[in-house]
């Protein structure tokens, strides 16, 4: 990874126009541009006026997108988001005259669009990805947050699915809160919320913000940690500010000196690690609108008499609600047959249903290994629906585990033990850590339990994990996180008691990567971290055979092409080995690393 020098200093918004400021940049030094221009249309910008003659908006256009291409590394990428009036023009001209390639043709879907009453609504709007060298750029298709899992695996169950996923297709949407099942963030029109005034992301000085998941996205896919993102028109600073949380290095160009100040003062408040803000799952944090709040007597709406929908509106959805003094979050049916059950009599009816399916299930094993087990669930989920119970998998799930973590649930026999020591799940413990954090921050801070019981989110860290130890189990992966949980929550005590062990303990040697050799570290146990070009920590751990994982390590490209550095702290420098569980989740605590789960709230 090349390390090219800046003219222009980096990790700064810097103040002017875009042209003047990309000839101060030298040519080959940038990794990735995303481009949000303004569109041409009349937008009220304080110190930019938007109203320009077709031929001088495309002929400006052109002069920063040849500078663009100039400033890129030859593996370089290029993002251009666009409205429909010039989106053709640009593209063209993209290729055509500067000499870049595009590789996709992304459309970007967002509610609350501008309302339009002599033509449909508009809500998208155009993201192009041009890259310099067609042969030769990063897109990395095998991280975990770009796949997807294929439809051998989802709707016929076949064991030949590829268990990495697959990347996107190509898809029409509707209205994706109402048809959740025919949209997926898998697809190639991607569906965002806009960012709303009321959202909490929404940064106030700024009209035309656009939400850091979606720039997460491209950040993840087109970059890697350590390397150079730049944002010619930083506006919000969400290109530069979702860029830092990601570990990358940015730079940006602002001609307004208020958005200056505003962005600066944004950046400032992150840092590198943050959770993106915005919802990961759009779909899921989008109100549906078979739930919503309705007004009484629309014309478009069906007719209702005393709080009863008419028969033909009924007939079209499931009729279901949810009592919150039940607090169980499963569906309970509006049916005859239970209306005369007083409320504390249908919470206990549920949950005795519950516990009989899971004694229906288990195969004599423990709640946990149950829902870290995806046949175990399966076996359960039938149980429940064979009961009678309404609802979703999800719900009873959570139930169970509710259930679990009182003392109401009862005790039939000993459960089998699952004779799994660290030692045996030392292969690919490391990457059940590295999954579980990734998974929670794609998700926003979810739990281990809300992953394991979401099979949504469970997919996603089976997924994950297996991309950094292929070729074990998902019920591997998933009892290594809890195990890992587990033996973290235990050190904190010890950690309480004996401070004095770890806290002048720190890395001592930090070693180039090209430059190590790694197989005359087989069979020395100790402590390393893996860093980044900036050596920023990205993963901290403990190895019985040091050289044998970073082996592992570098043969996953994920990996491979964020490292830069490598630090030891080797036996000569460890405390006792039963301190060493506690050193590392001391080094952890201090170094904050971006693969590690963040420990110190255990």
């Amino acid at each position: 990874m090349t390390t090219a020098a800046l003219p222009l200093s980096p990790n700064t918004i810097h103040a002017g126009d875009c042209l003047s400021l990309f000839s101060q940049l030298e040519s080959g030094t940038v990794d990735l541009v995303f481009a949000d221009p303004p569109f041409n249309i009349g937008y009220e910008y304080d110190e930019y006026h938007d109203r320009h003659s077709d031929d001088d908006y495309l002929a400006w256009c052109k002069e920063w997108m040849g500078e663009t291409h100039r400033v890129l590394k030859e593996d370089g990428t290029f993002w251009l988001a666009i409205g429909d009036e010039y989106a053709a023009d640009l593209k063209v001209a993209a290729e055509r005259e500067l000499g870049f390639t595009t590789r996709s043709w992304v459309v970007w879907y967002y509610t609350f669009g501008v309302n339009c009453t002599r033509k449909f609504s508009r809500s998208h709007a155009h993201l192009f990805h041009f890259v310099k060298d067609p042969k030769r750029f990063t897109f990395n298709a095998e991280d975990p947050f770009v796949r997807v899992p294929s439809a051998r695996a989802l709707v016929y169950g076949d064991k030949r699915a590829n268990p990495t996923g697959r990347l996107p297709d190509d898809t029409w949407i509707l209205r994706p809160q109402d048809l959740p099942e025919g949209f997926q963030s898998m697809d190639s029109t991607w569906y965002f919320a806009r960012v709303a005034g009321t959202f909490k992301e929404r940064q106030g000085f700024h009209g035309c913000q656009m939400p850091e998941q979606l720039l997460g996205r491209i950040i993840r896919v087109s970059s890697n940690p350590g390397e150079v993102v730049l944002d010619p028109f930083t506006g919000s600073g969400t290109t530069l500010a979702s860029a830092k949380k990601l570990g990358r290095r940015w730079l940006g160009f602002e001609l307004s000196s208020d958005y200056v100040k505003y962005s600066t003062e944004r950046l400032a408040s992150v840092k590198n690690g943050d959770t993106l803000d915005g919802p990961m799952d759009a779909i899921e944090s989008a109100p549906s609108t078979a739930n919503g709040r309705r007004l009484q007597d629309h014309p478009m709406l069906p007719v209702c008499n005393s709080g009863v929908v008419d028969e033909p509106a009924k007939a079209q959805r499931l009729e279901c609600s949810t009592d919150p003094r039940i607090g169980t979050g499963i569906a309970i049916a509006r049916s005859e047959h239970l209306s005369h059950i007083a409320k504390p009599q249908l919470r206990e009816v549920l949950r005795q249903a519950i516990i009989e399916a899971f004694f229906a299930a288990h195969d004599g094993y423990s709640i946990d290994w149950l829902l870290a087990n995806p046949d175990l669930q399966t076996a359960f989920h039938i149980a429940c629906r064979e009961a009678g119970l309404i609802g979703r998998p999800l719900d009873w799930n959570r139930e169970l585990l509710r259930l679990r973590k009182s003392t109401k649930f009862p005790k039939r026999g000993k459960p089998k033990r699952v004779k799994l020591s660290s030692e045996q799940m030392e292969p690919y413990a490391f990457a059940a850590e590295i999954a579980w954090r990734l998974t929670s921050d794609r998700f926003g801070d979810v739990s281990l339990d809300e992953i394991i019981c979401d099979e949504d989110k469970s997919q996603v860290f089976d997924r994950t994990a297996y991309r950094f130890a292929p070729g074990y189990n998902p019920v591997d992966y998933r009892w290594a996180a809890l195990h890992l949980r587990k033996a973290s929550c235990d050190l904190v005590t010890e950690m309480n008691k004996y401070q004095y062990v770890y806290r002048t303990r720190e890395f001592q040697r930090t070693l180039l990567l090209d430059r190590c050799d790694l197989e005359r570290y087989i069979g020395r146990p100790g402590i390393y971290s893996l860093l980044t070009v900036d050596k920023t920590h990205l993963f901290v751990d403990q190895s019985r055979d040091l050289g044998k994982r970073l082996l592992q390590h570098l043969s996953c490209n994920t990996l491979r092409k964020s490292i830069r550095y490598l630090s030891f702290i080797f036996p000569g420098d460890l405390p006792s080995e039963d301190y060493q569980g506690g050193l590392k989740l001391a080094l952890v605590r201090r170094h904050q690393p971006q693969f590690n789960f963040p420990l110190a709230g255990l």
